[in-house]
């Protein structure tokens, strides 16, 4: 025990940090005063030391608190420098890529520049200083073109033209000095595709001459009196449209002269020129140009077809090539090439390649397509959609405008036979021209036809030869043979001037079909069944995907009293143009000379759907209900006639069956 006490000590003495206070009272307890004295002394200085020692700890860790707290602040310095710098190398990266990319949008823009620009012209100090300056009169060409560019309407796609530049014509002033906008010139001038206009005023002997060139072009000159400024510089701007835009400037000269004054040589000489142009695309549209000359300045529809089947040999995916064939052909009465024409149009309007067509034009000349292709298979009711639709639109092209549409919804009115819309319509029609009123003389005429006004026809010959003296040269001369006549001269023979008829149809041309099938209509009102049988069979021939001859073939048979034959033929009529009434309708009525009120029935409800204004299809279906023993229904249908347009026999039936009822 004695040892392991002693070992204890020396280890507690040992480690001078732990003073055991029981031990310390027996020692004090059992030494002497001096001793006890003397041992406090001892324990009061080793607390000292120690209050001392963690005195220097406290201030040593407090230091040490201190460093660490200006090392945190400096490593967040640091940290805050090193963002600082990400952030102005981002900030200077995005700098650069900035002006890379504005470097790069100038030269692409400069590239892609095809303007036109007009500096400033070289004019004499005396007019200079009177304010006349050369950019005053740059000012001016600026102004002269810019009116030519905005009268100039034309389906040709502008990146169709060599040397387009567009709605983009300025006038260019001088810069001292360098800046950015110098250099951007410079480049437009070294990679892009401007055309510079330069000229300049100057006197001369007898006043003043006016020169405008383009580039290498040598330039036109324009002398004149000082006056004669304004004029001077017009015609110095259309020798810039003529020399840099040619085909443009020949549709320019087309619309902006009157008839009588147009410059048809100037014109012809244009597209003449453009037809050597080593560019095919070129070429086809010169002869889109000839062919507007013959058609709408010479009147000589068949030169206007060979000029267009010209533009398509050279280039055959130009939609204007066949919206002008269409409406060539059909004012020369070639209703199956027409058909055939309109065909194409639509099929390349829903190609999904890019066209060579402006854009602006695709809609107007598709709903054209679909108007004219409705109508020449006799389908009515689907050629009414798209003419209210274009009678609305707000253009002026010169196919396909809304007058156009107007003049075909009311033929679409009339041979549906609703002749109480057609009339409404025509009533309802703008003033214009007086061009326009005489096509709109002719149309009226085809529309009387229609809904069998026979004595309004003949009563409105006189004018037709007026038509001609009205419009000299002007394309409705070739449509009065075509579009006139026929009609005339079956009217004549409804009202029983049978020579009258022949004279007027012996001067018409043969390869027309609706002329064909006329001399066959009036050989069947004339009972000659014979020859009626030739010229329909002539119509068949020349139309075969036409409904029209087959149909008036099966009228014919049913005069003669041949249902069953009348009915084959009204057969075929319906497979050709499925929507046309006419055929189902006179079908109805060859089923009722078989005692099939039944059957006829179905077909008069089936023309229904394609001619639910027709007064006589009513009258018919009313009968077809009445001899079925549905009387009361055959009221209704009697009921419906009588408010519709009907012919003076039609109205004389319709009372007897009312009074019979």
């Amino acid at each position: 025990m004695a040892e392991e006490t002693e070992g204890q000590e020396i280890g507690a003495e040992a480690q001078g940090a732990v003073v055991d206070p029981v031990a310390v009272a027996l020692a004090l307890g059992g030494a002497s005063r001096e001793e006890a004295d003397a041992f406090l002394k001892k324990l009061s200085a080793f607390l000292d030391n120690q209050s001392a020692l963690i005195a220097a700890q406290k201030h040593h860790v407090g230091e040490q608190s201190k460093y660490l707290h200006e090392q945190f602040q400096e490593l967040g310095l640091n940290i805050w420098q090193q963002r600082m710098g990400v952030l102005l190398r981002i900030a200077t990266g995005f700098v650069g890529l900035a002006v890379a990319a504005g470097l790069a949008l100038m030269i692409w823009d400069a590239v892609h520049a095809n303007g036109l620009v007009i500096q400033s012209f070289s004019v004499p100090p005396d007019l200079a200083s009177r304010g006349l300056t050369g950019q005053v009169v740059a000012s001016q060409m600026q102004d002269k073109l810019t009116a030519m560019q905005n009268v100039t309407g034309s389906s040709r796609p502008p990146q169709s033209y060599a040397n387009n530049w567009g709605d983009d014509i300025k006038v260019e002033i001088p810069e001292t000095g360098v800046s950015i906008g110098e250099a951007y010139r410079f480049l437009k001038e070294w990679l892009g595709h401007e055309t510079h206009v330069t000229g300049e005023v100057y006197r001369t002997a007898t006043g003043i001459a006016v020169t405008a060139r383009t580039g290498a072009d040598v330039g036109g000159t324009y002398l004149g009196t000082e006056s004669d400024l304004d004029a001077l510089v017009q015609k110095a701007a259309e020798h810039v449209y003529g020399s840099t835009q040619p085909y443009r400037y020949g549709f320019y000269l087309e619309n902006h002269y009157p008839v009588g004054v147009r410059p048809v040589a100037e014109e012809r000489a244009i597209y003449t020129k453009s037809l050597s142009d080593p560019d095919p695309l070129e070429q086809a549209w010169a002869w889109i140009g000839l062919n507007n000359i013959d058609a709408t300045a010479e009147g000589n529809m068949r030169a206007a077809v060979i000029d267009l089947h010209k533009a398509i040999a050279v280039d055959p995916d130009i939609p204007s090539d066949y919206i002008n064939l269409g409406d060539r052909e059909y004012y020369l009465g070639h209703s199956e090439a027409s058909l055939a024409a309109y065909r194409t149009l639509d099929r390349l309007l829903n190609r999904s390649t890019p066209l060579n067509i402006d854009a602006q034009y695709v809609n107007p000349y598709r709903m054209f397509g679909h108007l004219n292709i409705a109508m020449l298979l006799g389908d009515y009711t689907s050629a009414i959609s798209p003419g209210q639709s274009g009678a609305g639109l707000n253009n002026s092209l010169a196919l396909a405008g809304p007058e156009d549409f107007r003049r075909r919804l009311l033929l679409s009115f009339a041979r549906q036979h609703d002749g109480n819309s057609a009339l409404a319509f025509w009533r309802s029609l703008p003033p214009t021209s007086r061009a326009i009123n005489a096509i709109r003389a002719i149309i009226r005429l085809q529309m009387d036809a229609a809904l069998e006004n026979w004595p309004a026809i003949v009563a409105s010959e006189p004018s037709v030869d007026t038509f001609r003296e009205d419009n000299p040269g002007r394309d409705i001369n070739a449509y009065i043979g075509e579009g006139v006549r026929p009609f005339l001269a079956l009217a004549k023979a409804k009202l029983g001037d049978i020579a009258g008829a022949e004279a007027v149809i012996a001067a018409i041309p043969s390869d027309c079909y609706d002329c064909i099938r006329m001399r066959g209509d009036i050989a069947a009102v004339e009972g000659n069944w014979g020859r009626a049988d030739y010229w329909f069979a002539r119509a068949v021939h020349d139309g075969p995907s036409l409904p029209f001859a087959e149909s008036d073939w099966g009228q014919m048979l049913l005069q003669k009293g041949d249902p069953d034959a009348a009915i084959a033929k009204f057969t075929i009529a319906n497979q050709k143009g499925p929507h046309f009434a006419d055929p189902l309708e006179m079908w109805g009525e060859a089923l009722l000379k078989k005692n099939r009120s039944d059957l006829a029935l179905a077909k008069f409800a089936e023309a229904g759907k394609y001619a639910p204004n027709w007064g006589r299809l009513h009258l018919k279906w009313g009968e077809a209900l009445d001899y079925a023993g549905h009387k009361d229904e055959a009221q209704k249908q009697f009921a419906l006639s009588n408010g519709l347009n009907l012919s003076s026999a039609d109205r004389a039936e319709l009372t007897r069956e009312k009074g019979r009822g």
